[in-house]
């Protein structure tokens, strides 16, 4: 099973290959593009990739980790342990137990 960066990094390069134009733009960024901003082109360039996969997934309200994963994991078994172990870790985040979560969220 991959960690979540694993899953969100391949799930954002399969984004950036479905939408060529999105790809088009974040590639079309300049040096002074970033510059102006403090950062250099490459963190430009992934927080440009960042912010379109936030809106993307905020448009089809999505929960952006869980489909990353679904969209990066083609074993069904390997995805249904990741996503929970990703939801036990989250419940862990908020100091619920893993009952408080499921009731929670009707899981």
């Amino acid at each position: 099973m991959k960690t979540i960066e694993e899953y969100y990094t391949i799930a954002r390069s399969l984004f950036l290959a479905a939408y060529p134009e999105i790809q088009q733009g974040i590639d079309n960024l300049k040096e002074e593009d970033a510059q102006a901003l403090g950062m250099s082109l490459e963190q430009l360039q992934s927080m440009q990739t960042d912010r379109a996969w936030a809106a993307f997934t905020r448009e089809k309200k999505l929960d952006g980790m869980l489909f990353a994963i679904q969209l990066a994991e083609p074993d069904k078994e390997v995805a249904a342990a990741a996503i929970e172990t990703y939801l036990r870790q989250h419940a862990e985040a908020l100091g619920m137990s893993w009952e408080e979560f499921c009731i929670k969220n009707e899981l």
